[in-house]
């Protein structure tokens, strides 16, 4: 910390020189105004202490001077004088100055001074640094990433959205897979057109076809009107259809067709209609093992695999989990160290979208800035209470015990998926990484 004490009596810069003296600060001086003013431009102190009666401009013209040349960086300015009035005072601050200081001092005040003038330097720097480390993290639209994983993500993003191919994303639930779709959609030449994302999984059965490729009025029961359907609506942009790996096997027949002849035809129609539209996929299954199940077509897999991103889960990239929290969380609250460990050790399962609701809800629930651990229900268990849970299986065989603990566990897991998801059958099944029929037999009695 440089301080710069602008002052002809030698006596009182002596005096306050010796009480300022510390380390970490440098005690500059200066004995008129014209030389304090030399002294501001080429050493660039962070406080000064002016003096406001003194040959060879006084303070008054030292401040009006300062506020002329360099108006905005002024550094903080104390004035010192044996004048009382409120008058002066005013027109001091006017013109610049911090504070008044009137003589005779104490020497304790001018510390204070200085110690709070420090503190605030202290603030300022880290402010500085934290906003120069944001200003450094990789970034992708929304998107974020400390993470050397995300940051080859981000460069293939930027490579495939110059394609005209189709994309398949692949990734947990929760990582960030819309996101991607449309920073693909944002930097593309289509970045002009719409962009519609659909959740295949979220539709009946019944109803996705005409969902896709629109209906025809009379077409079945309640079709009391024409309907487009996204890929019509998508036209000149980009569709995003999430969670292909649902979709009923009827409907990937008639979705490779429109995507090898880049036209369809409305349920209910013998009309074909063009449709120029770049499909970009989502899922989160092993589509691979769905093939070799005879879940999904093998050639509508290659044919939306134009070009495959995959997404790493949270737990691999746990560089991104403080800095996505306080992103989430605002610059209003804290972390407290006992949270930002429990938030590293934790697996999240639920990847960001996981991250985002805990650190979301504890923030509207908070009763302080600062979050703990039990903020974001993330009080760990010791490893002594830990321990306690299997003393009912100690003495069973030991495939017995095992089989029971999976069977509690599959439990507890399928029981936390679908609180978490309403009961949403198949957003539990996302969430799981299993099919929603599989999870349909689990759930029966």
């Amino acid at each position: 910390m440089k301080i710069l004490l602008i002052e002809d009596d030698a006596t009182a810069r002596y005096a306050m020189h010796r009480a300022l003296k510390a380390s970490g600060r440098e005690i500059l001086e200066a004995v008129d105004g014209e030389t304090g003013v030399a002294s501001i431009l080429a050493d660039c102190p962070d406080l000064v202490f002016l003096d406001l009666n003194m040959p060879n401009r006084d303070g008054l013209a030292v401040l009006g001077e300062l506020r002329t040349m360099r108006s905005g960086s002024l550094p903080e300015i104390i004035v010192v004088t044996a004048n009382d009035s409120l008058d002066i005072a005013v027109e001091c601050i006017r013109r610049g100055a911090s504070d008044f200081l009137t003589k005779p001092y104490d020497l304790d005040h001018v510390r204070a001074i200085v110690t709070r003038s420090q503190q605030r330097i202290e603030l300022e720097q880290r402010v500085l640094a934290l906003q120069e480390q944001l200003d450094a993290v990789p970034e992708l639209g929304k998107l974020a990433s400390l993470s050397p994983l995300m940051h080859r993500v981000f460069e293939q993003v930027r490579k495939a959205a110059k394609s005209t191919l189709p994309a398949l994303i692949r990734g947990e639930s929760g990582t960030g897979k819309e996101l991607i779709a449309r920073e693909l959609h944002r930097l593309s030449d289509r970045s002009n057109g719409p962009f519609i994302a659909v959740n295949t999984a979220a539709i009946s059965e019944h109803l996705i076809e005409s969902e896709l490729f629109g209906h025809i009025k009379g077409a079945f029961t309640g079709a009391d009107r024409n309907r487009e359907g996204v890929f019509r609506k998508a036209a000149g942009g980009t569709l995003f259809l999430d969670e292909i790996g649902d979709m009923p096997a009827p409907v990937q027949t008639r979705l490779l067709r429109v995507l090898q002849e880049q036209t369809l035809t409305p349920v209910g129609s013998e009309e074909e209609i063009a449709v120029d539209v770049r499909v970009v996929s989502a899922t989160h299954q092993e589509l691979e093992i769905a093939i070799e199940e005879k879940r999904f077509r093998a050639d509508l897999y290659y044919r939306l695999k134009g070009i495959e991103l995959r997404l790493p889960p949270l737990r691999t990239r746990r560089e991104d989990i403080v800095l996505l929290a306080h992103r989430f969380a605002g610059s209003q609250i804290e972390f407290d160290q006992e949270c930002v460990a429990a938030m590293l050790q934790f697996p999240w399962p639920g990847n960001v979208r996981e991250l985002k609701q805990r650190v979301e809800s504890a923030v509207a629930m908070a009763t302080s800035s600062r979050l703990t651990p039990a903020d974001l229900g993330l009080v760990s268990q010791s490893k002594e209470s830990a321990g306690l849970e299997f003393d009912a299986y100690f003495d069973l065989p030991l495939t017995e015990a095992k089989q029971l603990l999976i069977d509690r566990f599959e439990s507890a897991a399928i029981e936390r998926a679908m609180k978490l998801e309403n009961n949403n059958v198949s957003a539990a099944a996302r969430r799981l990484g299993i099919h929603r029929q599989n999870l349909q037999q689990k759930l029966k009695p």
